[in-house]
């Protein structure tokens, strides 16, 4: 293979997929794409939330263990890093957060990169804007308004142009380079759930009400109409930015790129609609929908079919490396390539996710444990890193006297800082101001994918389970107060 195209659709929830199953939502070029592609069964997050996951993408290393959201440090390797002399890269974004602070980086060693304005809290237009809307009234919601003045007609919104972009880029340069790497982080369906006609009604026509298309996050406050029209903008959404995504396949098949480029479409994450009775991202235990999620890939060569193997966030920058040959060293992904190829039947028998001084959970695809802090403190909790800035809601303290280097992380030959968190701090994180304590939990999600039958009463499946995640803790080289943090067994942690 010469070139890979990678997809990522923010919180694009399986469950909405017709290749997945679902039977009201259109996505026809998702599944045009399919058709060519192994779709993996098994595919689940790893760090949460946004530029975490993509931090995972980016380095192949589990973010959340370390530090919440923030950017590409300081003697990081990145897939760019690695792919310089061996491709042309190029990023096509809509993805604000790679351009304000805590973001940054992770568009720099690319060869190109370009960045449609207007999503979400992006601060592009200044002139007021006033809509009638329900159940708003945040700075995002004021800004996103201002954006909307230059949102008038499908082709101006945000996926459009992100999409007709890459596919411009197809164009120009399909035939220009050797091998390259074309990424496309395309920021929507993440809210607000608003499309042009005919996506804005097409789910739910009988809307009668103000606009209403950006939900709270947290517990679910709304009726069951509100959240059958969240759930329709957010398919309106879904479906718009599918039939954009068709114009770049439309690419790739007039000039034959199928023939040696492997396309890999997927997400960092799913999105809770009222499921959980939860809206939004969050901390708390991350469920399957948000959990469970697609990856969908075509390669030269492999025949299309359906891969029950485990696979994780981390493994995209894996197989991205190992497609261009590259060895990255050691790195928690581990390629699917051979998955693709029908070499081997699993490449891992754990997936470890989770979300910053949060919950930790593993699933070994059959079962997932749902690991609760141990403490009402959640003592002790650092901070690792170098560059101490990040996004506003995350407000980490700046480096003091408590302040230590060392080569902390095992995998990574670099001297870094760590803060030990007071419980103020803590509370300043976002991570632990809005943690519900929840107990630890474990279901089969193969029997019980809504997760309603809390299985913690066998205690022999719960043994089995702790002693899982302390391998695989172990194995990635965690931060080694976690185990404390988490009330797991001495014995265990150091097994």
């Amino acid at each position: 293979m010469k070139n890979v195209i990678f997809i990522l659709l923010d919180s694009l929830n399986r469950h909405f997929l017709p290749v997945y199953g679902n039977t009201w939502v259109k996505a026809p070029n998702i599944e045009r794409l399919a058709r060519r592609s192994v779709v993996f069964d098994n595919h689940y997050i790893g760090s949460m939330p946004c530029m975490p996951a993509r931090h995972d993408i980016w380095t192949g290393r589990l973010e959340f263990l370390w530090r919440p959201w923030g950017p590409v440090e300081p003697g990081e390797m990145t897939l760019t890093k690695h792919l310089k002399g061996r491709a042309v890269t190029q990023l096509v974004t809509d993805h604000y957060h790679f351009f304000e602070s805590g973001g940054e980086m992770y568009h720099v060693d690319f060869d190109g990169w370009e960045f449609i304005r207007g999503h979400e809290g992006d601060p592009w237009v200044t002139r007021p804007n006033k809509i009638e809307m329900t159940h708003n009234g945040t700075e995002a919601n004021v800004r996103y308004m201002r954006n909307m003045s230059r949102m008038r007609e499908e082709r101006e919104f945000t996926s459009p142009r992100t999409f007709q972009a890459a596919a411009d880029w197809i164009e120009e340069n399909h035939d220009q380079h050797e091998r390259f790497y074309l990424c496309i982080d395309e920021f929507d369906p993440h809210e607000p759930f608003h499309s042009s006609e005919p996506y804005n009604s097409m789910y739910d026509p009988e809307w009668d009400e103000p606009i209403f298309f950006w939900p709270t996050y947290g517990p679910n406050r709304y009726s069951e109409k509100d959240l059958k029209h969240l759930r329709a903008q957010y398919a309106g959404k879904l479906t718009m930015a599918d039939a954009w995504l068709g114009k770049l396949l439309d690419k790739l098949d007039r000039h034959d790129l199928w023939k040696d480029t492997l396309v890999i479409l997927s997400t960092d994450h799913g999105h809770f609609l009222g499921e959980h009775q939860w809206v939004g991202k969050g901390v708390r235990p991350q469920n399957q929908p948000i959990a469970h999620i697609p990856l969908i890939a075509a390669c030269p060569g492999v025949k299309p079919g359906r891969c029950g193997a485990l696979t994780t966030t981390v493994d995209i920058s894996a197989t991205i490396l190992d497609t261009f040959g590259v060895d990255p060293g050691r790195i928690d992904g581990r390629s699917f390539l051979p998955l693709l190829r029908g070499e081997t039947e699993s490449i891992r028998d754990y997936a470890l996710y989770g979300w910053f001084g949060a919950y930790m959970q593993i699933t070994d695809g059959t079962h997932t444990y749902l690991r609760t802090p141990d403490s009402p403190d959640n003592s002790p909790l650092y901070v690792y890193r170098n560059a101490w800035n990040t996004a506003p809601w995350w407000r980490i303290p700046v480096p003091d006297d408590r302040i230590e280097t060392g080569r902390f992380m095992p995998n990574e030959d670099r001297v870094v800082g760590r803060i030990l968190l007071t419980d103020a701090e803590k509370n300043n994180i976002s991570a632990h101001r809005r943690l519900l304590y929840q107990p630890t939990q474990l279901y089969n999600v193969i029997q019980d994918p809504g997760q309603s039958h809390d299985l913690t009463g066998d205690r022999e499946l719960v043994a089995r389970y702790e002693s899982l995640l302390a391998r695989a803790l172990r194995e990635v080289s965690c931060p080694p107060e976690v185990f404390t943090r988490l009330g797991i067994d001495a014995a265990l942690a150091r097994a």
